[in-house]
């Protein structure tokens, strides 16, 4: 009886004993590792905060969009990400970053206005601007480019023509040459080179207005002139 009682009592002493060994678990809390992030914030050319900018992670599928303070935040995908922006009426802009302070983002504008309703419209061009546009180099370049790239027409050559066109275009915010049009005609071939000559030229100094780049409206006479050897 001593026997069993004893088995008992040491029974019951590693079952308690057991009980405090292994009673409830504590609990594991695991330490999240932040991942990390790029902030920004994205603005215009005259440093105005940009919103609906949409901001993705090239080669994955984090993607995202500029809030009413043209501000942004993305995780990086490795050291080195790459962010691409874009938006409407805006050039396309890419950028290499890293986790580090918060950066910003200037977006330059293609020339295009894009009104509440969502239609893109070309903003007028003026007729006037305090800088004008410029050929770069200046007229005497000017001279120079034209020069060294028109090329007379043979049939006003045979028929010993000269002649001037004038062609009217725009030369946008970035500089860009568009929508040259002939504004006074020579026919004879002149028109149809005028053109190309002016479609080939690199692009201007914009015009300013209160040291903002505008688009602004030119034309230029193209002269053609058959001149007697000496």
């Amino acid at each position: 009886m001593l026997f069993i009682s004893t088995v008992l009592l040491l029974s019951q002493t590693w079952a308690a004993g057991s009980q405090l060994e292994t009673g409830p678990p504590l609990p594991v809390v695991a330490h999240a590792v932040a991942a990390p992030t790029v902030a920004g914030r994205v603005v215009t050319e005259s440093d105005v905060p940009l919103p609906g900018v949409v901001v993705t992670v090239q080669g994955t599928p984090h993607v995202t969009s500029t809030n009413a303070d043209g501000d942004f935040l993305l995780p990086l995908a490795d050291v080195k990400t790459v962010l691409v922006f874009k938006c409407q009426g805006y050039r396309d802009q890419t950028l290499t970053v890293s986790a580090s302070t918060p950066l910003t983002v200037k977006m330059y504008s293609a020339g295009v206005a894009v009104p509440v309703g969502g239609v893109p419209i070309k903003s007028e061009a003026l007729n006037y601007s305090e800088v004008l546009p410029s050929f770069p180099g200046g007229e005497k370049a000017f001279r120079t480019f034209v020069g060294q790239n028109a090329r007379f027409p043979e049939a006003a050559l045979a028929k010993g023509i000269s002649g001037t066109v004038y062609v009217g275009f725009i030369v946008d915010e970035q500089g860009r040459i568009t929508d040259a049009e002939v504004v006074k005609s020579a026919g004879n071939g002149f028109d149809e080179e005028a053109l190309r000559i002016i479609r080939l030229m690199p692009w201007w100094n914009p015009g300013q207005v209160a040291g903002k780049p505008v688009r602004v409206s030119r034309v230029l006479p193209i002269p053609f002139v058959i001149r007697e050897r000496p």
